[in-house]
This record gives structure tokens, C-alpha cells and sequence, in this order.
């Protein structure tokens, strides 16, 4: 009996606080949406250049960095600065490929990477001229699954309805996927207004504690079960 109690209130406490964690960590419950316009200058960790991280509500994080197709690609730069921006020399940020740590040609394209899949991204083209461009969106392993028509001087969006239901785990804004576009065909472009919505993967001790409290509940049963007096007595 006095373990059975105890059970039965260490069940109902877990319980209660497994049902608390959605509504005080509303993060773990709801849609965020990551919108970044850059005018601040920096990243979350204070860098303007190089591979720059930004942080979102709910633990999400993206970074921002080069497609590989410059062999002395540095990553990306936030700027006010040609060649690409029709924003150049205003207060109004974009982002460009920093192709090597002291050349900005921004010829490169620019790689987005989250922490999780994502529901859908969006960018708006900030190139100077009328280069055909698209947002290519990756899966976890890297494959494409989805990529949108090709235009300039446009905002692009990619959603998992243009990926089958696959969340997006990166995207690449560029004239073609991988290494084939990029510094490999001339092109320059910026581009800025980069959102991306995504629904926060629960914290590790939220899921142990719904664990926990799934399985103090199943004890609890069990014990309950076991006891002298819940089974049909024997007719004599």
C-alpha cells in the first residue's frame, strides 16, 4: 500500500508537469518563423563574415556559408557593397559570397544550413542585373528535393509542397545546384530578407520527461492490477 502510493503520487506529479511543458515552453508546441534582414551587421556570435550562425526560437540555428565552388571560398560577408547589390551603399544589408578572405567578387553561391528540417524558406534577390537565379532546397543527406523556377530580381520561396512532404535541412540559392553554378559560371548576386519557418523539435528532457511519465502511468496500472481484491472473486 505505501509503495503503491507513492507510485500513484510520483505518477500524477510527472504527469502533471509532462502536461506543463507545452504551455510553459510554448516553443516545443508552435510554428517559428527565423527572419533575418542583416542590418544589424553581425550574426548571433558578433561576425560579419566567414561562416556566420544565427539563432531562432526554440534551440533552431542556421548558418550561412559559400557553395563550395571556389576553391578559396571563405564563406559569406554581410555588406553594403558591389559587385551584385542593387542596395549598394545604403543602410539596407545583404549578404554575398566571400569567395576569399580578402576578395568579394561575390560570384559564389550562398549555402543555408538549419539544425532541423524546416517547413518552408524564402529570400529575396538582390542582384543588380538580370541574372536567372533559383532556390534549391536539400534533405538530410544532401539530396535535392525540390527546387523553384528560375528568375531574378525576385523573392524566392521553397516549401515542403514543392518537396514532396520532405522537411528542407538546407537550401542553395544559386544559378544551379552544387558546384556546377556558382564561381564556375561568372555569375555575382546578393541577397537578403532570408525567412524560414520550422516547428521546434521538443527539448531532450521534455521527451524523458513525457517518457517518464508514460511509464510511471503504465506502473501504476501494473501495480493496481496485481492487487488482492481486483480480480473476479471466486464463487463457492
Amino acid at each position: 500500500m505505501f509503495m503503491l502510493r507513492h507510485g500513484f503520487i510520483l505518477a500524477s506529479a510527472v504527469a502533471w508537469f509532462a502536461a506543463m511543458a507545452c504551455p510553459l515552453d510554448f516553443r516545443a508546441c508552435q510554428a517559428a518563423t527565423l527572419t533575418l534582414d542583416f542590418n544589424s551587421g553581425v550574426d548571433s556570435v558578433g561576425s560579419s563574415a566567414g561562416v556566420l550562425v544565427f539563432n531562432g526560437p526554440g534551440g533552431f540555428s542556421l548558418t550561412l556559408d559559400d557553395d563550395g565552388s571556389s576553391a578559396s571560398g571563405s564563406g559569406v560577408r554581410i555588406t553594403n557593397q558591389n559587385p551584385g547589390n542593387i542596395k549598394v551603399g545604403s543602410s539596407d544589408l545583404v549578404v554575398g559570397a566571400l569567395d576569399t578572405p580578402t576578395t568579394t567578387s561575390h560570384s559564389s553561391g550562398i549555402v543555408a544550413t538549419f539544425s532541423q528540417g524546416v517547413d518552408s524558406v524564402s529570400l529575396d534577390d538582390t542582384d543588380n542585373d538580370r541574372t536567372t537565379k533559383a532556390l534549391f532546397a536539400f534533405n538530410s543527406l544532401g539530396t535535392l528535393i525540390g527546387q523553384t523556377a528560375h528568375a531574378s530580381q525576385v523573392s524566392f520561396s521553397i516549401s515542403t509542397l514543392d518537396t514532396g512532404g520532405q522537411p528542407i535541412f538546407s537550401v542553395e540559392f544559386d544559378t544551379a545546384a552544387g558546384t556546377a553554378g556558382g564561381a564556375n559560371d561568372g555569375t555575382v548576386f546578393t541577397m537578403d530578407n532570408l525567412s524560414v519557418s520550422y516547428t521546434p523539435v521538443p527539448e531532450p528532457s521534455t521527451l524523458a520527461l513525457a517518457v517518464l511519465a508514460s511509464l510511471a502511468a503504465g506502473l501504476l496500472v501494473a501495480r493496481r492490477g496485481s492487487r488482492p481484491g481486483c480480480h473476479d472473486a471466486k464463487h463457492t
